[in-house]
C-alpha cells in the first residue's frame, strides 16, 4: 500500500514537472528547422550568446545576393534574405512559411504590437537547408538606414517549442524559429559628426526599471556620445543617478569614457519607446569599429538591443 502511494506520488510529481519543464525541442532533429542567432548557434533551445544580430538574416539591394549585409534605401525595394537550417541527421523536406517583420531600432520591442509585417515566403526546406528571399517594399522601409527585422519559421511538421509572450528576446531566445537582425551601419568621416538613434522600450504592462549596456568590442578611433534625452534623464537622476564608465558633458549628454558602460535604474512606464541618441565624431580618418547598446531587466534578463558598425567595409 505504501509503495502504490508513493509510486502515485512520483508519477503526481513527474506530471507536474512535465508541464513545468518542456521537452528540449517541441520537433524531433530530424524535422528540426533552425535561423541561428550568431554565429555560434548550432540550434539548441534555449541558444545562448547574443539574440540580435543573427548572421542568418541579410539585407541586400538587389535580388541577387550580397557578401554583407547591407542598411536598406528607404522608398525602394530591398531584398532580405533569410538562411533556414537543418541539424544533422535530417530526413525529407520540412514544408513551412517564413514570416518577416521590421520595427525601430532598439531594443525591448514587444510582440506582436512592436512589430510590423513586411512579407512572407512559402518555403519547402530540404536536409542540406536553403535560403528565402522577402521583398521589402520600399513604402515600407524605415529610415534613413536604420532598420530591426525578426524572421519566424512558421511549421505544422516543426512548431515553437515554447509559446511565444511579448519579449521578443524571450521568443527568440527559447525557439530556434525566430531570429532578429538588429544592425545599424554607420560611416564617420573627420570633422563631420554623425547622431544615429536607439529607442529604449518596456515590453512590458507595467512600470520598469532597466539598465542600459554600452560595449565596444572594437573601439572607435573617435568619440561616442549617448543621449538620454530630458525625460529619461530626470527620471534616471531621480532614480539615483548610477552610472559607470561615462562622462557628462551636457545636460543629457555623456560622453563613452571606457569600453564598457552602464545606465542604472532608467525608468520607463509600461509598453513605453522612447528615442535616445548616439553621436559618433572623430578629428581624423577612423577604421573600422564596433559598438553593442542592450538592455537589461530589473532580473538581469536582457530585453535586446543594436549593433552599431562604423567604417564597416562591405
Amino acid at each position: 500500500m505504501v509503495k502504490a502511494k508513493l509510486a502515485t506520488v512520483l508519477a503526481g510529481l513527474l506530471a507536474i514537472a512535465t508541464l513545468i519543464a518542456p521537452a528540449v525541442s517541441a520537433t524531433p532533429f530530424q524535422r528540426d528547422v533552425f535561423v541561428r542567432d550568431n554565429v555560434s548557434d548550432v540550434g539548441n533551445e534555449p541558444s545562448t550568446g547574443s539574440i540580435y544580430y543573427s548572421p542568418d538574416i541579410k539585407v541586400c539591394h538587389t535580388p541577387v545576393p550580397c557578401a554583407v549585409s547591407q542598411n536598406p534605401i528607404v522608398g525602394v525595394n530591398n531584398y532580405v534574405f533569410v538562411n533556414l537550417r537543418r541539424k544533422p541527421g535530417g530526413i525529407g523536406n520540412i514544408d513551412g512559411a517564413l514570416y518577416l517583420y521590421r520595427s525601430n531600432l532598439g531594443g525591448g520591442t514587444a510582440w506582436p504590437g512592436g512589430w510590423t509585417f513586411v512579407g512572407v515566403s512559402g518555403a519547402s526546406v530540404p536536409v542540406a537547408g536553403t535560403t528565402v528571399m522577402i521583398t521589402w517594399n520600399g513604402a515600407n522601409v524605415p529610415g534613413p538606414a536604420h532598420f530591426c527585422l525578426l524572421a519566424r519559421w512558421v511549421s505544422n511538421a516543426d512548431p515553437m517549442t515554447f509559446a511565444e509572450g511579448p519579449n521578443t528576446q524571450l521568443n527568440a531566445q527559447r525557439n530556434n524559429n525566430i531570429a532578429w537582425r538588429n544592425v545599424d551601419s554607420v560611416r564617420v568621416r573627420p570633422f563631420e559628426p554623425v547622431k544615429v538613434p536607439y529607442t529604449i522600450g518596456n515590453p512590458d504592462r507595467g512600470d520598469a526599471r532597466q539598465a542600459l549596456l554600452i560595449e565596444a568590442p572594437r573601439p572607435f578611433a573617435g568619440t561616442v556620445t549617448f543621449d538620454l534625452g530630458q525625460e529619461l534623464t530626470a527620471r534616471w537622476k531621480q532614480a539615483g543617478g548610477r552610472a559607470v564608465g561615462v562622462k557628462q558633458v551636457g545636460e543629457t549628454q555623456f560622453l563613452l569614457a571606457e569600453a564598457k558602460a552602464r545606465f542604472d535604474g532608467i525608468v520607463l512606464k509600461g509598453e513605453e519607446r522612447v528615442e535616445t541618441a548616439l553621436t559618433f565624431a572623430t578629428e581624423r580618418e577612423a577604421g573600422p569599429a564596433e559598438l553593442h547598446v542592450r538592455q537589461l531587466d530589473a532580473q538581469g534578463a536582457d530585453l535586446g538591443g543594436a549593433q552599431y558598425l562604423i567604417n564597416e567595409k562591405d
